[in-house]
């Protein structure tokens, strides 16, 4: 049963998954013994304990008391197998948060950010636009051109869960726009890097979308807002300037604000109002200048039909290396 689950892990989630039997079983007391088989479990680069019931499976109280002693004797997380389990039990070991596996493919790993009910064969479906997070680590990638990273320290680095960083690195590898090698401490981690320039550019370019989630207007732009949009492009090239300021923000910061959001429509075109650009990720993130990344303006301006900005926009991207190899 344990080598059937981990198969489906492996052709599902993590290609090196590795599920062992526990060394010590006696550190157990024996009524821990008698129920259940004990494994280690690596998954996703984490350790955690998998927890095979042997027969009747026990109630919700006495599983919290075993969660409770296993805990103090492992320090890990904690996985329980199940043979079959009814809707009402899956209920409840959710609601109380209680990881479990499922040997038909249904799994709750909270602290993994899995959550797969029973389903058909997976179909990998082509990638037609990046996702935020795909997106943000498409980026990453662009502008440290020889970083080579796996889903751990990614997910540190960006401030993802490990579930994000995987999926975010599997999509850009999914699009062959990384490839990766077998390393890391345990020689089972995957050590992404990215395609060389200017293909990591072509490909990518056609995927990136608008960071953009909406537009709104201000008197003053926050403090710190980078330079954005027809404005920052007009900085960076022949283009002339809008009359009005444009600034990027990040919705989580647009959150912290107190600003006064004018929506009347002939206040803002007689008195010129500043617009915002509200980002699904931090324009920060990417630019160290008092303007938003060079791709990331392109991707939120290639969408205009003006002659005049795709021209300035493809003498801007001249200017880069990852555009021209």
């Amino acid at each position: 049963m344990i080598r059937t689950i981990e198969t489906y892990l492996k052709e599902n989630i993590d290609d090196y998954v590795i599920i062992r039997s526990w060394i010590d079983k006696n550190a157990f007391p024996v009524f821990l013994r008698t129920s259940y088989n004990f494994h280690e479990m690596t998954i996703l680069d984490t350790t955690c304990i998998l927890i095979e019931i042997l027969d009747e499976a026990p109630s919700l109280d006495v599983l919290h008391k075993h969660i409770k002693r296993i805990k103090e004797l492992t320090n890990l997380q904690i996985v329980f197998y199940y043979k079959e389990i009814s809707w009402y039990r899956r209920k409840s070991l959710i609601e109380n948060r209680i990881p479990f596996i499922v040997e038909d493919g249904q799994m709750y790993m909270p602290f993994l950010g899995l959550d797969l009910k029973k389903t058909s064969k997976y179909v990998e479906k082509e990638v037609k636009t990046f996702s935020t997070s795909t997106q943000v680590a498409y980026l990453y990638f662009l502008y440290n051109k020889n970083e080579v990273i796996n889903a751990t320290g990614f997910a540190e680095k960006m401030g993802f869960t490990l579930m994000t960083a995987s999926r975010a690195l599997y999509a850009l590898y999914s699009a062959k726009l990384l490839i990766y090698d077998i390393g890391g401490k345990t020689s089972r981690s995957k050590e992404y890097r990215r395609i060389q320039d200017p293909e990591y550019f072509q490909k990518g370019h056609e995927l990136i979308k608008s960071p953009v989630k909406k537009l709104i207007h201000v008197k003053k732009p926050p403090e710190g807002a980078l330079i954005a949009g027809l404005d920052a492009l007009a900085e960076l090239s022949m283009l002339n300037p809008p009359v009005y300021l444009i600034r990027a923000i990040s919705g989580e910061d647009l959150n912290k604000q107190k600003m006064e959001i004018i929506k009347n429509k002939d206040i803002i075109k007689d008195e010129k109002l500043a617009e915002l650009e509200v980002w699904d990720y931090d324009p920060r993130q990417f630019s160290n200048k008092k303007h938003v990344d060079i791709m990331s303006l392109y991707a939120s301006l290639k969408g205009e039909n003006d002659e005049r900005i795709e021209q300035a926009l493809e003498e801007l991207l001249r200017g880069e290396t990852w555009y021209t190899g």
